[in-house]
């Protein structure tokens, strides 16, 4: 019962709820453990609401919420006689009985009419508290006789309202923003008269301190008095004091170019702003961003997907948003774009999308359907299931999808009737269908000889190449120690070309006599697509195989071609689908 602040608290109380600064706000916070180090139990009632989420302070603040600490901390400072603590404890649902107990006040009324008191003596977060408890009915904890006198909620808003936003306007006079939100509930509220004028006045007055609110009185502007260009004053003016919200708002504004000339790079610099603090549209905007290459975002598929699963598991993640976040990781799983390439992960993402696929837009929607289509069609993630495949892709082409089309020939070509109508697609030769299993075993077979050669030697990388016609196969490995005494120079040419390397499968091997049977089934393989697929499938299952022993996260796999104009496009793709972000990252440079 310390009857008014001391005055360290009082001063960071203001620093931690008007500066909206946050090394202000850090020292302000400082001053409170000091204070509570000394016994001021005030001070550990303002701890305690630092870490109660964002309905009790700036979410800007960087203050990480702790319902449990703060719930402990909360009950200590009622107990030790801080009103500020009881007051605090009946709002966040803290005042239990062995509170009421414990804190010295004989009442609810009492501790209220401690901070009534210095209310009344202008302190300005006092006058928000008080303005509380009219607003939101703890005022029948001070009077509980009163509650008889209404018939309804809406009867006891009728009289408190009016009260409530006398306490607020003068908690806004003192620079405490807190209330704002009850007081445009007030407004709305019909019950008590705010006259426009007035109104706006605080709006104004409160925006030029809160970054919450700046950006809110943007949306305000733009949207009430039709003025979009004041309100992107105020957008930008909120992003660059700390709101996420407002750097999302001004970077939308200058991506659409509607109310100013576009600016992507600027849109971009926004958006970055936002998802840094934590926004997740912003989140996904910058996964966008990085996955087009479009404004000072080059094209970076590894940091593209990092921003997208930052979006997709931000707690505060909208419907939408999710749903644009689940068709990027959808794609990019599939495709092992800027990820380890995996089916499974990348169908869950895209039939997730696919039930709220009304939140996409064409192009990416054209995107999800024609992975669906192929999931199904080459049962990548699942069964194979082509008349299901045929119609995500049918539907892809309704959308200009030209990738949709190219596989909807693929799949359309495998069986046609002479009236040169696409029917049931006939099944894979029994000899393909298993293709990536039978090279995984004639593989791992050889291997053995070819660790036999290897002996101590430090393998860096190993590759299953085939030829353009894919009729041939053969298993190479390279050692660090075979680069360094064949090669002038460890970045030599010969460090990623298979023709180069020191080691790989006899002319007896198991995949030499696989290879006969490849040229005898010639006429009976899928295309090449799917043989390219079985070979990334295969060096996947052969490295699964553990044959590699402790080395095998060490070591760069890939698929090539022989002499082929494709061999780089081949050898990147299967890369970034068989190894870790770092080995594949570093792959992928070594043109570069």
């Amino acid at each position: 019962m310390n009857g008014k602040y001391s005055q360290p608290v009082e001063q960071a109380v203001d620093l931690i709820w008007t500066s909206f600064d946050r090394d202000e706000i850090r020292r302000g916070y400082a001053m409170l453990m000091q204070e509570a180090q000394r016994g001021d139990a005030d001070a550990l009632a303002f701890i305690a609401r630092c870490f109660m989420g964002e309905q009790y302070v700036w979410s800007g603040a960087g203050f990480k919420p702790d319902n449990e600490n703060a719930s402990k901390l909360i009950q200590k400072s009622a107990m030790s006689g801080s009103a500020t603590g009881v007051l605090c404890a009946v709002r966040s649902g803290n005042l239990t009985p062995s509170v009421q107990r414990g804190m010295p006040f004989a009442s609810f009324k009492e501790a209220f009419e401690e901070i009534l008191l210095q209310a009344e003596g202008g302190n300005a977060f006092c006058c928000y508290m008080v303005g509380n408890v009219y607003f939101w009915g703890d005022y029948l904890l001070v009077e509980p006789e009163l509650a008889k006198q209404f018939k309804t909620e809406q009867d006891y808003n009728a009289l408190a309202y009016p009260i409530a936003k006398k306490w607020y306007e003068r908690s806004f006079d003192g620079r405490i923003c807190a209330g704002w939100g009850n007081y445009c509930d007030i407004r709305e509220s019909g019950l008590c008269d705010i006259a426009q004028q007035e109104f706006e006045s605080y709006y104004q007055k409160l925006a030029e301190i809160s970054p919450v609110i700046c950006n809110n009185y943007g949306h305000y502007l733009e949207y009430s008095h039709n003025n979009p260009q004041a309100a992107l004053t105020y957008y930008a003016k909120a992003a660059y004091l700390g709101d996420a919200q407002g750097a999302y708002n001004a970077g939308h504004v200058y991506e659409c170019g509607e109310i100013v000339e576009e600016n992507i790079e600027l849109a971009y610099r926004f958006y970055e702003m936002a998802a840094h603090r934590g926004h997740p549209a912003g989140q996904f905007e910058m996964g966008y961003y990085h996955f087009e290459g479009c404004g000072d975002a080059q094209q970076d598929y590894a940091r593209a997907v990092q921003w997208f699963e930052k979006a997709y598991e931000n707690p505060k993640c909208s419907d939408v948003t999710r749903t644009q976040t689940a068709a990027y990781l959808g794609i990019c799983c599939q495709d092992g774009l800027g990820t380890i390439q995996d089916d499974e992960a990348a169908l869950e993402y895209l039939q997730e999308a696919e039930e709220e696929i009304d939140y996409l837009w064409d192009s990416i929607k054209a995107k999800v359907l024609t992975a669906l289509g192929v999931a199904y069609a080459f049962g990548r993630g699942t069964d194979v299931n082509i008349e299901l495949g045929r119609r995500y892709l049918e539907d892809a082409v309704k959308l200009d999808s030209e990738e949709a089309e190219e596989h909807l020939r693929y799949v359309n070509s495998l069986d046609s009737e002479s009236d040169g109508r696409p029917h049931a697609a006939k099944a894979i030769d029994p000899f393909f269908q298993d293709l990536a299993e039978k090279i995984r075993d004639a593989a791992e077979k050889d291997l053995h000889d070819i660790l036999e050669q290897t002996g101590d030697e430090h393998i860096y990388t190993a590759a299953l190449v085939t030829d353009s016609d894919c009729y041939s196969l053969f298993l190479t490995v390279n050692t660090v120690e075979y680069l360094e005494n064949e090669c002038d120079e460890a970045d030599d040419a010969c460090k990623w070309h298979p023709d180069e390397w020191g080691y790989s499968d006899g002319h007896d091997s198991e995949l030499v006599k696989l290879s006969a049977l490849l040229w005898q089934n010639q006429d009976k393989m899928p295309g090449k697509d799917y043989f390219f697929n079985e070979l990334i499938s295969a060096m996947k299952l052969l490295k699964e195989t553990g044959i590699f022993k402790e080395l095998t996260d060490e070591i760069t796999f890939f698929v090539s071609i022989s002499d082929d104009e494709d061999a780089e496009n081949l050898e990147d793709y299967s890369a970034s689908q068989l190894n870790s972000l770092q080995l594949a990252s570093a792959f992928l440079d070594r043109a570069r």
